[in-house]
């Protein structure tokens, strides 16, 4: 859904690691509604735009989850230098509501 990815970290030196994150803190409608479909289109959308643009995204992990996903924040810095979180864009944009950890 919206709150979960499945990342490549580049950890240097030719060697790679596919980790699930979730987005700290929020949580999001799951993929069988239609508002489900909604947030993970924006988080892929907003990611995609970002990675074709260029723009590097900061991921800051704080520990995993009972399903070993990492808690994630993702921020960047958007096209007109304003620095964004992800995590809340979800929030403001109506595909997440905040959750206490």
């Amino acid at each position: 859904d919206g709150d979960t990815l499945e990342v490549v970290v580049d950890l240097g030196f030719g060697v790679r690691s596919v980790q699930t994150l979730r987005l700290r803190g929020i949580d999001a409608p799951e993929l069988i509604t239609r508002d489900g479909v909604e947030a993970k289109e924006f988080v892929q959308s907003s990611l995609a735009k970002l990675i074709r643009e260029r723009q590097p995204l900061l991921i800051k992990t704080v520990k995993s989850d009972k399903y070993d996903r990492y808690l994630a924040d993702i921020f960047y810095t958007d096209k007109a230098g304003k620095s964004q979180y992800l995590n809340n864009r979800l929030l403001e944009e109506g595909h997440a509501v905040r959750v206490r950890e």
